[in-house]
């Protein structure tokens, strides 16, 4: 048997189990409980933005590491020394 993922929260669902739900233009949606069903059909809830799901920790992840780039680089550009020379050719000439 082929198993599915809960179209919601991302966690696989086990032959059997879940619940399948067809809507009117013909898109087949997995559930894998009555939480995600009703999150994502009733409430309109949008995976991207519940914490429990896998699709937010991903972009926490990615997030995370972008940031973590970001402060890398900043620190970079603060250790480099700034010079003050001033070039007195022009004014000799």
């Amino acid at each position: 048997m082929v198993s599915r993922e809960c179209s919601f929260c991302g966690t696989e669902i086990e032959p059997g189990t879940g619940m399948v739900y067809i809507r009117r233009d013909g898109a087949i949606i997995n559930f894998c409980s009555k939480k995600c069903r009703v999150n994502q059909t009733k409430l309109k809830r949008v995976p991207r933005k519940v914490k429990w799901t896998r699709e937010y920790q991903n972009l926490k992840a990615i997030r995370k590491a972008s940031e973590a780039h970001n402060l890398e680089q900043s620190k970079q550009v603060e250790s480099e020394p700034v010079s003050t020379e001033v070039n007195n050719q022009e004014g000799s000439q």
